[in-house]
């Protein structure tokens, strides 16, 4: 089948219209002109607009980099960055942690010195049998501190190995650095820091979901 062509202004028109009032005019517009996506493709592609639609002006998104000492970059350091995001939470934090070493007992200290404090903390781990490292910071769950355990069922090589700090609803940290000393200091890891209300709350959507659905059992 041939495919017509899209009047683009009538196309992102129309799903800032759904968007509003909650209709789907979009969907058929999309399939009449491309009738070989389905119903399922159309509306991921149109969801993907939509979002790419909602994203404020105000938003910012920065390079976050480990690296070797005798390197010189023009980005702000993983190190700093998880340090400074901890240290300035005010209502919130959601952290995950594939692996946790004694390097990281000083922001531990602060994770739980905050959660006493009314913050509210909700740690992600994986595989919490294993950690050594979260021995101290279960010892203070409770009200604000909330720790989640993934560990696999079905496929034992599956692991939770996404590396995310998210503060206040407002500013993501994602990388691929561990909550260790060369995952913040010794060796090359990138991430990005994002300053977004839209993306901190997806962030916090999928680990309700993921809540939800027992992928994650409370500690």
């Amino acid at each position: 089948m041939r495919s017509g062509n899209i009047n683009r202004e009538i196309l992102l028109n129309t799903i800032r219209g759904d968007a509003a009032n909650g209709t789907m005019n979009a969907v058929p517009m999309l399939k009449k002109r491309v009738p070989e996506l389905s119903d399922d493709q159309c509306e991921d592609i149109i969801e993907t607009i939509s979002s790419a639609m909602e994203m404020d002006d105000r938003d910012k998104v920065s390079l976050v980099v480990t690296a070797p000492p005798s390197f010189v970059i023009n980005a702000r350091t993983t190190m700093n960055v998880v340090q400074t995001m901890i240290n300035d939470a005010e209502c919130n934090i959601l952290i995950t942690g594939y692996s946790l070493s004694s390097y990281f007992s000083d922001l531990v200290d602060t994770i739980i010195q905050k959660s006493q404090r009314g913050v509210f903390v909700k740690f992600f781990v994986n595989d919490i049998d294993k950690q050594l490292g979260f021995e101290k910071i279960l010892r203070y769950k409770g009200r604000f501190l909330k720790i989640y355990n993934y560990h696999p069922f079905e496929d034992e090589m599956a692991a939770l190995h996404a590396k995310v700090i998210s503060v206040d609803q407002e500013q993501t940290l994602i990388t691929s650095a561990n909550l260790s000393y060369h995952g913040q200091q010794g060796n090359i890891e990138l991430g990005a820091l994002i300053e977004s209300k839209q993306i901190a709350k997806q962030i916090d959507d999928v680990f309700t979901k993921l809540i939800f659905s027992k992928a994650f059992s409370e500690v």
